[in-house]
């Protein structure tokens, strides 16, 4: 039996030669933790093996739309794929748009009498799938992976393996990347939103891959590094908490090929990075350089938040101009211990601005916690937080005056 390792810095993942009914596809899931959730309830990147087998169902779940790399089926995937036809298990294909459906079902039958025509089915087979997936196309605007993932997550089998091959950038559904704060919005949050709405798809007892989380194509722009771990924290914890019997992540590589559609996709806005206004507000996200560990006053890194705050100590540097900052929390806890947090939070931003020679009278404080002018409601009906509201709400606004 051949093991081959898979490309990619995260994340180890091990192909079992597919061709004989024993085969299996195990997969490592990364040794790097997810980012830290903001109130520290955001799952981590599962530990240990992922075990996806070759001898029950397959279904692939397709991006291919405008803004989202071409989809491809990496070799492992194929491997699986080659796996559940020589064991004659169904192998199904459904496209991620504004109305999710399946496009293809092959339900092999490898009866051929000899070794060579049994051979010939099965690739027959794979290359049915491998067709439908290079013509995946929208028939309704937008994307909307969660929906596809719960009508496959229905239909296929159990102990099967779903594989969502897609940027994971929804446009539409309760998941939705148009919603400002979806990018810093906890995974934990966005899971037991879902889960307190009865969203999550149906996959106990099943294996979900992610392939190309993150990665997407023209007009849309290219995330980050940064933002990449985020979209795929978010899906991989959304299927953890959906009953997923493990889960991990498929890297690929990055080739920015753009999918021809005639159905409108809209086009994702990425976080902009902190620009400090002569006077007046800036809100500096608990996600951003300037973010902090969950419960903590502490930075994530410190580095980032000095190099981001030194825009503020220049403008502030050789003028009069005082700075209020206000520290924010979403709605979490007890209101008293968020007002608590929130003023160390500022206390911190301001221990920096003083260190970098900004004088401590010219700097005050205060921790508005869950209330304040700067919050917005981000509890709906039944008290279910909403987490892109919610991640909004988690800041240290910074208030420059204008006299100088």
């Amino acid at each position: 039996m051949t093991f081959l390792r898979s490309r990619g810095r995260c994340g180890r993942l091990w192909r079992a030669a597919a061709a004989t009914a024993t085969a299996a596809v195990l997969l490592t899931a990364c040794d790097e933790k997810t980012p830290e959730a903001a109130q520290g309830n955001g799952a981590e990147a599962q530990q240990g093996d992922c075990v996806a087998a070759p001898d029950k169902p397959v279904s692939l779940v397709v991006g291919g739309r405008m803004g989202s790399q071409r989809p491809v089926i990496p070799r492992e995937v194929k491997d699986l794929l080659s796996g559940a036809v020589v064991n004659q298990q169904a192998v199904q294909v459904f496209r991620v748009d504004g109305e999710p459906s399946r496009v293809v079902k092959v339900s092999p039958a490898i009866d051929g009498k000899n070794e060579a025509r049994r051979k010939q089915q099965i690739e027959a087979a794979v290359q049915q799938v491998t067709t439908a997936v290079a013509g995946v196309v929208p028939k309704k605007p937008e994307a909307d992976a969660l929906s596809a993932l719960s009508q496959a997550a229905k239909l296929t089998g159990e102990g099967g393996t779903v594989v969502l091959i897609d940027s994971g950038l929804s446009t539409a559904g309760a998941v939705s990347f148009l919603n400002d704060g979806m990018f810093d919005a906890d995974p934990g949050e966005v899971a037991n939103f879902l889960a307190g709405k009865q969203l999550l798809p149906e996959l106990k007892d099943k294996t979900v891959l992610l392939v190309g989380t993150g990665l997407t194509a023209e007009p849309q722009p290219a995330l980050d590094d940064n933002l990449q771990k985020r979209v795929t924290a978010l899906w991989k914890t959304v299927v953890d908490k959906a009953g997923a019997k493990c889960s991990t992540l498929v890297e690929v590589p990055s080739k920015r090929e753009e999918v021809k559609a005639d159905q409108p996709v809209s086009q994702v806005k990425l976080p902009a990075p902190v620009t400090f206004q002569p006077c007046g507000t800036t809100v500096l996200r608990d996600s951003g350089p300037v973010g902090f560990r969950p419960n903590e006053a502490k930075l994530r890194d410190e580095k980032a938040a000095q190099s981001t705050l030194q825009a503020l100590v220049s403008q502030l540097t050789g003028g009069s101009q005082k700075v209020n900052l206000v520290g924010n929390t979403a709605t979490y806890g007890s209101p008293q211990d968020s007002v608590t947090l929130s003023g160390q939070r500022a206390e911190t931003v301001k221990a920096l601005l003083v260190r970098a020679g900004i004088a401590a009278d010219r700097i005050s404080t205060v921790g508005d916690g869950q209330t304040g002018k700067y919050h917005e409601p981000d509890v709906g009906p039944g008290g279910t937080l909403d987490p892109a509201k919610a991640a909004r709400n988690r800041s240290v606004v910074v208030e420059l005056s204008c006299a100088r």
